[in-house]
């Protein structure tokens, strides 16, 4: 019986739980921002070398975005948890994605794959900070300025610029 109360607990209060049922996968993607500056840390994903974006991570079954949050820096950046500030996450929102529906599972999930459910996470970091960048997952890394973001925004699909411009909004009250 309280296996039971603990699962309806889990749907009623948990938003990446309830998604990943609807067939949607739960990601987030980590705004991290100077200690020093109004500066963001960017990265060039391995699999797409012209796009610059924040790291992204998805959110395990039974984890938090927070959790996700700490994951996605030490694995792609090397940054660990005691070098970080988590400061907050937001939901940022569904993204089906076309032609690919239900092309994979997701765990747990009583539907085929929908797309993706997106929160966002800011944490801060100080710049000097070592970086180590997974060469599996991030090919370069640089500390962007909002200006230098909205220059290098166009190097990024369209989905990727509405999900950034929607973080910078809900987290940093900055628009894009």
């Amino acid at each position: 019986m309280l296996d039971w109360i603990k699962v309806a607990g889990k749907l009623a209060y948990d938003r990446p739980t309830r998604e990943r049922l609807l067939g949607y996968r739960p990601v987030v993607i980590c705004l991290i921002q100077s200690l020093q500056r109004d500066a963001f840390l960017f990265v060039q994903p391995a699999a797409s070398r012209d796009a610059w974006m924040p790291p992204q991570e998805g959110i395990d079954p039974n984890g938090s975005v927070e959790q996700a949050s700490m994951q996605c820096l030490d694995v792609e950046l090397g940054i660990r948890r005691n070098q970080m500030h988590f400061r907050r996450s937001v939901w940022l929102g569904r993204k089906a994605i076309p032609g690919r529906q239900g092309s994979r599972d997701v765990e747990f999930s009583i539907r085929p794959m929908q797309g993706k459910s997106y929160y966002g996470s800011l944490s801060k970091v100080a710049e000097e900070t070592p970086v180590t960048c997974n060469p599996a997952e991030v090919s370069a890394y640089q500390w962007l300025t909002v200006d230098q973001i909205r220059e290098r925004l166009s190097a990024n699909s369209n989905r990727k610029v509405e999900l950034l411009e929607i973080l910078f909004d809900k987290l940093v009250h900055i628009e894009l």
